[in-house]
């Protein structure tokens, strides 16, 4: 199995890394990610002693490595996370994000989606719409194939809601919306929460990874 690897200065220990990944290793240069593994299935840079522009290099020279990488930032920001989108990078969270979070980000990434902070999705969306051309027939997703349940967790994923606000809402657990959410995917042919909120919200999604 590939290496999950996270790069952080002077070898920093962070304290949910090990408990999300107990077998992935910690390095403190891009130099020695590559010594540790030829193509780790991830990268997961530590952000806090880099510094505006500094954090746009390092986010390049890790995607040139050529797998996911994931930025883990101390203080999360919008237009940061849309420049660091626009170098390759595929995931953006919290330096200290829950260690199941973090799992589940790297099952995104690892399959070809991107994950960004849910309360930064609405954001995202509302630029794609002003900034994306739409198409001259715009295509709706086939969402007569979705179940009343699945149809309402798209919709909710399609305003920014998070699992945990979508299963309060609805009154189900946060396992069952995931159920739902990878049947979604399946029937709709999106790869992520990004892709399926930009498809409900009739933005064409062309690829969210650029």
């Amino acid at each position: 199995m590939m290496a999950r690897i996270l790069v952080s200065p002077q070898g920093r220990r962070r304290t949910r890394w090990p408990e999300a990944f107990p077998d992935a290793p910690r390095v403190a240069s891009l130099q020695a990610a590559r010594r540790a593994s030829n193509r780790p299935a991830s990268l997961w840079l530590d952000l806090a002693d880099e510094a505006g522009d500094g954090r746009l290099s390092a986010a390049a020279a890790a995607v040139a490595v050529g797998c996911p990488v994931v930025a883990m930032s101390p203080v999360p920001d919008t237009s940061e996370a849309f420049a660091l989108l626009r170098v390759g990078v595929q995931g953006y969270c919290h330096l200290e994000a829950a260690p199941e979070q973090l799992r589940e980000i790297a099952l995104v990434v690892e399959h070809g989606g991107l994950w960004m902070p849910p309360d930064f999705m609405q954001r995202f969306l509302a630029v794609s719409n002003r900034v994306l051309p739409a198409p001259a027939q715009p295509a709706a997703p086939e969402l007569d194939a979705l179940t009343s349940r699945e149809l309402m967790v798209a919709e909710r994923v399609a305003r920014g809601a998070s699992n945990r606000e979508i299963a309060a809402t609805l009154a189900i657990s946060e396992r069952t919306v995931k159920a739902h959410l990878s049947s979604i995917f399946e029937k709709l042919g999106v790869r992520d929460r990004v892709q399926l909120a930009l498809a409900m919200n009739n933005i064409p999604t062309y690829s969210t990874v650029n």
